[in-house]
């Protein structure tokens, strides 16, 4: 009675091999249990060995080839796993890296504006030089309530302060606002602009996708790698 090559389409170990590499998120131990697992594997081979053909036996060469393709299965289980690790220990390391901020401010990537005792700070970045640089400071709606001239700028990080008054003078209620910045160089040519928020940290939310930062004062989170500057 003959049996199956252990790398044809219809064998199970085999199947099960490329269902673990077609897949390439499952875990380690998913890829070596079953049966990828080398018992399993093993018992397939003596199994093999000992209904083959006479006439038609296992050679060397498709023995070595079987035999490499099982360590090359190991070998990739194994890299999952020490993966699997190391980004533990990195979201680890980043969780803790982020509890130590809380208490701080720092800059991070967004238009947000705290208006508090009418004071509110801001930052943006110029791509370029800028010969006139504006910031609208606006609603939550996008209607432009301030516009806050900056003059001429090099490039690179920029900070501001808002007092809080509106176009016409008039004091504006403390609390969220948004910004955008209106940046031209000495052509008229549009400079490219990045906005940042400043904010204390008051709170870390640890998820599968690395911390993320509560800023007081400010809707929703900002992740952890988007923090520019720690002041």
């Amino acid at each position: 009675m003959s049996v199956n090559s252990l790398t044809s389409s219809v064998n199970p170990f085999y199947q099960s091999l490329q269902t673990s590499s077609a897949s390439g998120s499952g875990t380690a131990s998913s890829g070596a249990s079953g049966l990828a697992s080398e018992s399993t594997f093993y018992n397939l081979l003596v199994t093999q060995l000992t209904n083959q053909d006479p006439l038609n036996p296992l050679s060397n060469q498709d023995l070595s080839s079987q035999l490499a393709q099982f360590s090359m299965a190991n070998g990739v289980q194994a890299i999952q796993g020490s993966l699997n690790s190391l980004m533990d220990q990195i979201n680890q390391n980043q969780g803790l890296q982020a509890a130590s901020l809380i208490g701080k401010s720092v800059t991070t990537s967004g238009n947000q504006l705290t208006l508090s005792s009418g004071s509110a700070n801001g930052a943006y970045d110029l791509g370029s030089a800028a010969s006139a640089v504006d910031v609208l400071v606006q609603n939550s709606a996008g209607q432009t309530l301030a516009v806050l001239p900056q003059g001429s700028q090099s490039s690179g990080m920029q900070t501001f302060n808002w007092n809080g008054e509106s176009a016409n003078g008039s004091a504006l209620p403390s609390g969220n606002y948004q910004f955008s910045v209106q940046a031209a160089d000495a052509n008229g040519d549009a400079v490219t602009t990045a906005p940042y928020m400043f904010g204390v940290v008051n709170g870390v939310t640890l998820g599968s996708s690395g911390p993320t930062l509560q800023l007081q004062g400010q809707q929703g989170s900002v992740p952890f790698s988007s923090v520019q500057n720690i002041i």
